[in-house]
């Protein structure tokens, strides 16, 4: 013998228990056929029929689970409950320290209590319902009982509560470190299972997700869209019919978009019906989904005469706006069975699907109805974006530029019909005062006349207009263009100007000898002090005389403009005496009205065509006495300044007048040719200040106005003080 056996065999106490080899062998096979079993509602009933079967003393088993911090029943074994009370018993949620299950659950460890007043009184602190309900159960049961409650832990996991129910007379026959063993076995295999569970489920979701992408991706239009939506869903869930109304928020309704095994009167409740009245206004006011029974006083009565009991309305949320209900009709316990982890997401995917096919829509209406304003223009329109491809062009620029199809997005670069322009003499444009050019840099320009030769050598006249398109953060994002052809108009206007030309040589001389007899009769008479009346008539007639040899003079100057030989004779000048004798000229037809001179100092030397200067001060200053009310003022002003482009010295004249001012919408016209604001009063030809600006521009200068409405007016002539190179 050893000497172990030795020490064994002298009769030492040692504590060793004998559990029944029959025993061992069905625990071993029960906690196998736990870990086996990997669906929850295959498991929970199995755990606790096995500590029935294995364990003859014990009565009744009731395994709780941890949920959303109370303890709530999930199966129960050796109790043969009634329909009723087992819906109550479901319903039993506990805290800690309510009932022997919330009392273990509370202190982590095994309690037993025992009584022989029932089951109810074993319970000790619960809710009035509960003890109703375990008052019940106690009816089920001896009046003499043990009850043992062990927490079921896996690690660190609580996860529910194991409840054992045996008599008084048989108690528990099962050791303390033998049940935290088969607890622990339990908990794991609950684990398992809740994991096991929680793949599935995600798995699930994300096939029905799938699906539900699929039919949104596959559906041709929105009905089509909300059909197979709902058909996928009724499929996912135990709902036996639905519905999907789509909200109209400019009716502030509901529309039946898509519906499945509902008859008419069910369907009348739903279609078109104001948001206020119908079953889900609280879901499409506050986007919150809606689990609960269906209720006559909500409209539902036809879905509870079909035999439905609980409705679930879930909204169809884009971003937080609601763009419909998806509506589920079912029987009983319908809400408890929805996933509403996976209905949610579908939801949202679905709401934002009917936005966008909704955006889509509108864009498609807009861009229809836009397609049919641009193409009725008689004008040839053209948009480009940043990038300077096109966006949009109408049949009559097509038919303009002589292009058989501007397609979308075509480079501006590959229209040549766009590139091989000229100005009115012929020439060709730089890059940058091409169109587009311009109105991508920001330019806003109207009426550009320019030219394009054919291909058979024949002239076509265009007149542009252009402006940037601006976003919201003051970005050029593009350019919208608008053509017409001019061809027939510039015509006209050339042989205007040729008729006005040649008729301008012709009335010259006769006017230059009538205006030198009238001059002559005029000074002979003041000199014999004859009849005022006859002096006041050769007053008259000189200064008619005179204005019309200022017309025909200008549109000598025109014509010599077009022709290429308007001629500069450059001379240095004070502009301060020059802007004097100007000014003393005009004093005769100023009335009562008083004219000013503003200098720095009494000399500022340019170099320039003195006549062609005193033509443009007399314009500007003629232009300034014709629209200025009696009693005002007339200031002219000389000072110098220098160029903005190269920095060098300039003289700056400035005339202004206490006038009506002219909008800015006519401020860059006044200097074209022939144009004459629209119910001004005053005589002329319109070519004055277009003269003057022509004047200005081949001197190397600038001339612009500064005007508001009501306010007056000043035109400032800038002229660089030497003669510009070239």
């Amino acid at each position: 013998m050893t000497e172990p056996q030795r020490e064994l065999s002298g009769g030492e106490q040692v504590n060793m228990r004998v559990i029944p080899a029959e025993r061992v062998r069905r625990w071993m096979r029960a906690s196998a056929a736990w870990l086996s079993l990997q669906e929850p509602e295959r498991l929970f009933p199995a755990l606790t029929q096995s500590f029935i079967e294995v364990l003859p003393e014990i009565r009744a088993a009731i395994l709780w689970l941890v949920r959303a911090s109370s303890l709530q029943p999930v199966a129960q074994a050796g109790l043969t409950m009634p329909a009723a009370l087992t819906e109550q018993w479901l319903k039993i949620k506990l805290r800690p320290g309510e009932g022997v299950a919330g009392l273990a659950w509370q202190r982590e460890t095994t309690v037993q209590q025992h009584g022989e007043h029932g089951y109810r009184e074993l319970q000790g602190l619960a809710p009035p319902h509960v003890q109703a309900t375990f008052q019940a159960m106690s009816d089920l049961l001896p009046r003499s009982l043990t009850v043992t409650a062990t927490p079921l832990r896996a690690g660190h996991v609580l996860v529910g509560v194991l409840e054992l129910i045996g008599c008084d007379a048989k108690a528990l026959d099962v050791e303390p470190d033998d049940l935290d063993m088969i607890a622990s076995i339990v908990a794991a295999a609950i684990r398992n299972a809740q994991l096991y569970d929680e793949i599935r489920r995600s798995n699930q979701r994300l096939k029905a997700f799938d699906a539900v992408v699929t039919s949104i991706s596959t559906a041709a239009d929105l009905p089509d869209l909300v059909q197979s939506v709902l058909t996928v869903v009724l499929e996912l869930t135990s709902a036996r019919s639905g519905a999907l109304l789509i909200f109209d928020p400019a009716q502030e309704c509901l529309q039946l978009s898509a519906w499945r095994n509902l008859d008419r009167a069910v369907l009348s409740s739903f279609d078109q019906v104001p948001v206020d009245t119908s079953p889900c206004a609280e879901v499409v006011r506050y986007g919150q989904p809606a689990f609960r029974p269906l209720l006559s006083e909500r409209s539902e009565e036809a879905l509870l005469a079909a035999g439905m009991v609980e409705a679930a309305y879930l909204p169809l949320l884009a971003g937080g706006t609601v763009t419909g209900v998806l509506a589920l009709f079912g029987e009983v316990n319908l809400n408890r069975s929805l996933d509403k982890d996976m209905l949610m997401p579908i939801c949202n995917q679905v709401g934002f699907a009917i936005a966008n096919v909704r955006l889509y829509e509108d864009s498609q209406r807009e861009r229809r109805k836009l397609h049919t304003v641009v193409e009725s223009i008689a004008e040839g329109v053209l948009l480009c974006d940043r990038h300077g491809r096109l966006t949009l062009a109408n049949q009559a620029a097509q038919e303009l530029l002589d292009e058989a199809v501007l397609s979308f997005e075509t480079p501006l670069a590959s229209i040549p019909e766009l590139y091989d322009l000229r100005d009115l003499d012929g020439n060709p444009l730089t890059p940058d005062d091409l169109p587009f050019t311009r109105a991508l840099r920001g330019d806003t320009f109207y009426d550009y006349r320019l030219m394009r030769r054919k291909p058979d050598g024949s002239e076509r006249f265009l007149s542009f207009t252009g402006a940037p398109a601006i976003n919201e953060q003051g970005e050029v994002e593009g350019a919208v263009i608008t053509l017409r052809d001019i061809t027939a108009n510039q015509k006209v206007q050339r042989a205007k100007d040729e008729f006005l030309a040649v008729a301008a040589h012709e009335l010259r001389s006769p006017l230059a000898a009538v205006r030198s007899y009238a001059d002559l009769l005029l000074r002979r008479e003041q000199q014999r002090e004859g009849d005022a009346r006859d002096l006041h008539g050769l007053t008259i007639l000189t200064q008619q005389v005179s204005h019309m040899l200022r017309l025909v003079d200008n549109l000598l100057d025109v014509s010599r403009l077009d022709a290429g030989q308007f001629d500069l004779q450059y001379q240095t000048v004070n502009l301060v005496t020059l802007a004097q004798q100007v000014i003393d000229q005009q004093r005769p037809s100023a009335g009562n009205r008083e004219l000013l001179l503003e200098t720095e100092a009494p000399e500022l030397w340019i170099s320039c065509d003195a006549m062609r200067i005193r033509q443009v001060l007399t314009n500007l200053l003629n232009n300034a006495l014709k629209y200025s009310p009696a009693g005002s003022v007339v200031s002219v002003r000389v000072r110098s300044a220098s160029l903005p482009t190269n920095n060098t010295p300039a003289a700056l004249i400035s005339v202004s007048d206490q006038g009506p001012g002219i909008p800015a919408s006519e401020q860059e016209r006044v200097f074209q040719r022939y144009y004459r604001s629209p119910g001004r009063r005053g005589e002329g030809l319109g070519l004055g200040l277009y003269l003057s600006r022509e004047i200005v521009q081949l001197h190397g200068g600038q001339i612009w106005i500064e005007s508001r409405e009501g306010q007056g007016s000043t035109f400032m002539v800038l002229l660089p003080s030497e003669r510009p190179q070239g």
